[in-house]
């Protein structure tokens, strides 16, 4: 048997104003809080909108600060830049004098070796440790001299450059540094929000880190402090190096002129001595010259002499002969005949006579014999002598002299 379907329950009037009441307090009172959540919801969106306005113009406002303190700071490295850039090719030429210095040294020391050893061919008394020698002698170890002091000065010339661009180096890193930075905070500086290239990015409020290649210690991002003092650190370091460039270039220019003098003036001593040399040889052979002209005068004269003596000699035997044959024949008187006259006295004493002439002329023509040896041993040795003589003429004059005028320091 089916069952009845139960009626709906039935609500007393009481409990009917009961729920009226309820749900009119209950509309009350969400109504008053919806009223004061849209009241605190536009107090809030207008005090977010005000914070986010004055934030952004804020960031706007740093952002331009910013860049004029990049604008300014690349301003300073790029005229540190270009001072060091300039310096550095002011230095290079200073170098190029050093480099064309030491070069010109190279020929007047093959000058000085030669003439040392052209005037190692002089023979007899002509090789004399003279002033000339004495003069090269020291050339060489001037100019050995000059050019390790060139040498050593042209090494310092060089570490300078190096470090004049190790400094040029962290300067352009830094002005290509700040350029991107300018280029990147110009864009940021440009960016409305309007714009359609505006994105969310995840991680963008944290700390940036830096890559590996980034010439500042540390793994983060650097304070502002730290990055001025790492500018001003690549400008101090670039202007010591450029100070220290410009005392340089000074000694080098003190270096080239001091070291040109001690050139010249040994170059000067050298030619001075070898010029008065090449007179006391030149002198010295015309004297030499005379007087072999007056010795083989004097062996003309003594052979004339000597054959004068021997005439004069050979004139006494015919005589002496004479005498003789009287004196022999006169011998074979006979008898009482063979008288002591006067006649015999006068042969006898001119035999003796004519064999005392005879000797006097033989020992005349002896010592006349010998000193024509001795003329002639004399003029034997001034032949030497003014061949030696002629020898270191042509090395001193005709060699050294002649090689020494393509000695020029002009372009030391």
């Amino acid at each position: 048997m089916a069952q009845l379907v139960k009626p709906p329950p039935k609500y007393s009037p009481f409990e009917w104003h009961r729920s009226n009441n309820k749900n009119y307090n209950n509309a009350e009172t969400e109504r008053s809080g919806a009223e004061k959540l849209q009241s605190e919801s536009k107090r809030l969106t207008d005090e977010t909108d005000e914070i986010t306005r004055f934030t952004q113009e804020d960031v706007n406002k740093k952002l331009a600060q910013r860049l004029r303190e990049l604008n300014f700071w690349k301003d300073e490295v790029q005229s540190q830049l270009q001072a060091v850039d300039n310096e550095i090719e002011t230095l290079l030429k200073h170098k190029a004098k050093l480099e064309n210095s030491l070069e010109s040294t190279e020929h007047p020391k093959s000058v000085t070796t030669s003439c040392l050893t052209y005037r190692e061919g002089r023979e007899g008394i002509d090789m004399v440790h003279d002033d000339v020698e004495i003069n090269l002698l020291k050339e060489v170890e001037v100019i050995d001299g000059v050019r390790s002091v060139l040498i050593r000065t042209l090494e310092q010339t060089i570490e300078q450059i190096r470090r004049l661009r190790s400094a040029k180096y962290f300067l352009q890193k830094d002005v290509a540094d700040k350029n991107a930075a300018i280029s990147i905070d110009n864009t940021c500086h440009s960016l409305s929000n309007k714009d359609s290239d505006i994105h969310f990015y995840e991680g963008v409020t944290a700390d940036p880190v830096r890559p590996p290649t980034a010439q500042v210690p540390g793994e983060y991002a650097v304070t502002p402090a730290d990055w001025s003092n790492y500018s001003d650190a690549n400008i101090k370091k670039a202007e010591c190096e450029k100070q220290a460039s410009v005392t340089l270039r000074s000694v080098i220019m003190g270096v080239i002129e001091q070291t040109c003098n001690d050139l010249l003036i040994q170059c000067r001593n050298v030619d001075l001595s070898l010029k008065k040399r090449v007179e006391e040889c030149s002198n010295a052979k015309e004297r030499l010259v005379a007087h072999l002209e007056k010795v083989e005068c004097e062996i003309d004269s003594m052979e004339g002499n000597i054959y004068k003596l021997k005439a004069a000699i050979e004139e006494k035997l015919a005589p002496l002969k004479v005498a003789h044959t009287r004196l022999a024949h006169r011998g074979q008187r006979p008898n009482i005949e063979l008288t002591r006259d006067s006649a015999q006295y006068q042969l006898v004493n001119e035999v003796q006579a004519i064999e005392q002439s005879i000797a006097a002329l033989e020992v005349q023509l002896e010592a006349s014999e010998g000193s024509l040896k001795g003329l002639l041993r004399n003029q034997i040795d001034l032949k030497e002598d003014i061949r030696i003589k002629t020898k270191s003429l042509h090395i001193d004059k005709d060699l050294c002299q002649d090689l020494r005028a393509t000695i020029d320091y002009a372009y030391y």
